[in-house]
């Protein structure tokens, strides 16, 4: 707690100092006073509006389509308390332990934090109301039966929808059995398929073609940079997508574009999206 205090002093007491330093150079350029007064409460004004929109929930471009935008990443309770009241829904990273018989919550290859998935959905204020993105990081042949007991169980014991869960893998073909008790699933597409060469996307698109076509799941789901293609090779698909932009990160307005036109596309059922907080 000190030291959070300490930290939340010091960002104070920079800040102050900036705006000082700011206000004092400015009136050095500007004779006028007034007029170094206005364009430093300019400046002042512009900095705070552009910080608030940073931090904000909903951005302009999610105008109209709130249901579909969740949140990022949430794997820790902390941020789950967060967010879990503001967001339509959550996405977690999950490793399930064949020995133990537990799901892990952390992304490899972070080390893992010693946060169940059990405990986890033991935090949720409204599970009935909240969607659940379960990134599966090693789902296999080998634990997909048990993996899939075990969550079945959570589900029930706390109170939860199947209909809600989306449970996500690179391996579709492990899905089946997630599908047919009633979950949602999702085939993560192999990614940055923007960044192949016209030959090399043409056999790669065949290539999720099949698999697709032979293990069929709820939808698929790829970054947003990547829309436009699954948009022109799979229009029909359901997808789910995840946006790692920044709010000012550049291209500004083509992130803008894509990020509306993956919104408004009916197809698209969510929207991750990355949660601001003073430490990130």
């Amino acid at each position: 707690m000190f030291n959070a205090i300490k930290i939340s002093l010091y960002k104070l007491v920079t800040t102050i100092f900036i705006y000082a330093l700011l206000y004092l150079v400015l009136s050095a350029l500007f004779p006028s006073y007034n007029k170094a007064i206005v364009i430093f409460l300019f400046i002042f004004l512009s900095i705070t509006i552009a910080l608030f929109y940073n931090f904000s929930i909903f951005k302009i471009e999610y105008f109209g389509y709130s249901n579909k935008i969740w949140a990022h990443q949430v794997n820790t309770l902390k941020k789950l308390d967060l967010v879990q009241s503001n967001y339509a829904g959550i996405e977690l990273d999950i490793v399930f332990d064949s020995t133990s018989n537990t799901f892990d919550v952390h992304h490899p290859p972070e080390l893992s934090i010693g946060l169940t998935l059990e405990t986890y959905l033991s935090h949720l204020k409204s599970p009935k109301n909240i969607g659940i993105w379960l990134d599966f990081k090693n789902l296999s042949l080998e634990n997909k039966e048990k993996a899939l007991e075990r969550l079945s169980f959570l589900v029930e014991k706390y109170f939860l929808q199947k209909e809600y869960i989306i449970v996500e893998s690179p391996l579709p073909e492990f899905l089946k059995d997630y599908e047919n008790s009633g979950f949602l699933t999702s085939y993560y597409l192999p990614t940055t398929l923007h960044t192949l060469t016209s030959e090399t996307l043409t056999d790669k698109i065949e290539e999720i073609n099949k698999k697709i076509k032979a293990y069929p799941t709820t939808a698929i789901s790829t970054n947003l940079v990547d829309y436009p293609i699954i948009a022109k090779y799979f229009p029909k698909q359901k997808k789910y997508l995840w946006a790692l932009h920044k709010t000012y990160s550049a291209p500004i307005f083509t992130n803008f574009r894509r990020t509306r036109s993956a919104l408004k596309d009916n197809t698209v059922q969510v929207l991750l999206v990355h949660v601001y907080t003073l430490k990130s």
